[in-house]
């Protein structure tokens, strides 16, 4: 980042100085909210959480190094080699000093919103454009009102582009974050049924992935899913550039001849002979890819450079993430879930050629309110159309999908419900028989990684006493 005096971020935020500043204060090098990442030059910024409350860290921030904070109140012991501003909200400050900091950059800010595939969009993004352009994006999932901030603070402003993931579950959220961050080019992956319970309904998710537009450049670009002519009628309040991308052939953008396997995807770009690949699971990574080389050609990238980077693109953990353990397949999906997610997933690993069996560990999709019940019920239905071999449910919602799956002519023997993660890591890697091919998916608070680890652990150790047993032979 660009250093700040801590007057300019006074200004920023309009705080109150607690102190009087020594004459030569250094200047703020890096901006962070957590004290076991205090470098020295460090600005604190104190908020208060759920579980926990900035504040306390306070003297600890002053033995990492910090030289600022940013406060909500006074500490009750004085600390003064920590010099503090006091403002009403930290989170909102935090907003506040972001924007300023963004308003400094050079670089091009896209911003990725949608209900799925924002951070392999984002990912499939700076591949695209990494061939010609230097720029960064924002870490693993930095998408909320304490995300965002730390993505932007310590991006290089002489950089040409810096790619951010928004992300919303209660009304309101995305229009704080795009009129914080400005964004110069902002994209919409798609629009389905998730956070239901605070959102409402479909319309309630296009509304809030279309305030988006609030803090875009006028002179930018909006590039959109186009399959979805509600949310195109949603957008149609932007004057500027709106570039369409998906599987329907009226998109500016759009994948024919898909053919999904076992290393990634192949399409053809708008029925030509150009042929792009991207080493990312599932037929939804084509559609994410045509956002990514929207992003390239409004960044002035040329579509054969951002198809060869394409080519070796690395997507985001937990997310259709795949590993070989000995003759085990696991395909990792487990970072969060919810209907669109967990079918795509359901189908990508239908497509998958195997020897072994197919085996779906499936966890409760959250935040869906009074649709909760009916998108799990249809879930049971796909895993029974998919022709899985067997099912492993878990929490009190899965149960519902395991239900489904059986009236919709899945084995009963070939189901199983279990109440938590942790029961279901007892006895899932116990299930495992060579060449079996394994999808975990569900919402992250179910904690599929106990499951994930499990599985690991067994069949580590499985091969080891395998190979033992070989040598010594």
């Amino acid at each position: 980042m660009k250093p700040l005096s801590i007057q300019e971020i006074k200004r920023a935020i309009s705080g109150k100085q607690l102190s009087a500043l020594p004459a030569h204060l250094p200047p703020i090098t890096s901006i962070c909210t957590d004290t076991r990442r205090i470098e020295p030059g460090s600005l604190f910024i104190a908020i208060k959480g759920d579980h926990f409350d900035g504040h306390d860290f306070l003297p600890k921030a002053a033995e990492g190094g910090a030289i600022a904070a940013l406060v909500e109140h006074a500490p009750a012991e004085p600390l003064p080699n920590l010099h503090m501003l006091e403002v009403k909200d930290s989170r909102r400050a935090m907003g506040k000093l972001a924007t300023f900091v963004r308003n400094q950059m050079r670089s091009k800010v896209i911003a990725v919103a949608g209900s799925n595939g924002k951070t392999s969009t984002k990912h499939l993004i700076d591949a695209a454009l990494c061939g010609k352009l230097r720029g960064s994006i924002s870490p693993k999932s930095y998408n909320n009102d304490i995300g965002v901030p730390l993505a932007i603070f310590p991006a290089d402003p002489m950089q040409d582009f810096l790619v951010l993931e928004m992300g919303t579950n209660h009304p309101g959220e995305i229009k704080l974050l795009s009129d914080m961050a400005k964004p110069d080019i902002a994209v919409i992956t798609n629009c389905g049924a998730e956070h239901l319970e605070f959102l409402g309904d479909l319309m309630g998710v296009r509304r809030e992935n279309v305030d988006i537009i609030s803090g875009l450049n006028p002179k930018g670009t909006l590039i959109v899913n186009g399959d979805d002519p509600e949310l195109l009628q949603a957008i149609e309040r932007f004057a500027g550039q709106t570039i369409t991308f998906g599987f329907g052939q009226t998109n500016d953008l759009f994948a024919s001849d898909i053919q999904c396997g076992n290393t990634g995807v192949h399409f053809h770009l708008n029925n030509s002979r150009r042929e792009v690949f991207v080493p990312m699971l599932g037929k939804h990574n084509a559609c994410n890819a045509l956002a990514a080389l929207a992003v390239a050609r409004r960044m002035g990238v040329s579509e054969d450079m951002a198809i060869e980077t394409l080519g070796q693109a690395r997507g985001p953990e937990m997310r259709l993430q795949k590993h070989e353990i000995g003759s085990i397949t696991l395909i990792n999906d487990a970072y969060n879930a919810n209907p669109n997610s967990m079918r795509a997933a359901l189908e990508t690993i239908a497509a998958i050629s195997t020897n072994g069996r197919r085996i779906a560990v499936l966890g409760d999709m959250l935040e869906l309110g009074h649709s909760s019940d009916r998108y799990h019920r249809e879930i049971g239905q796909v895993v029974a159309q998919c022709k899985f071999d067997l099912l492993a449910c878990i929490g009190s919602q899965g149960s519902l999908i395991a239900e489904a799956a059986e009236q919709a002519g899945m084995a009963i023997g070939a189901i199983c419900r279990f109440r938590d993660s942790v029961e279901a890591a007892q006895a899932i890697p116990q299930w495992l028989q060579d060449e079996d091919l394994v999808l975990l998916k569900g919402s992250r608070s179910m904690h599929l990684e106990y499951v994930d680890g499990a599985i690991k652990k067994t069949r580590e150790a499985i091969e080891t006493h395998q190979s033992q047993a070989k040598a010594a032979s």
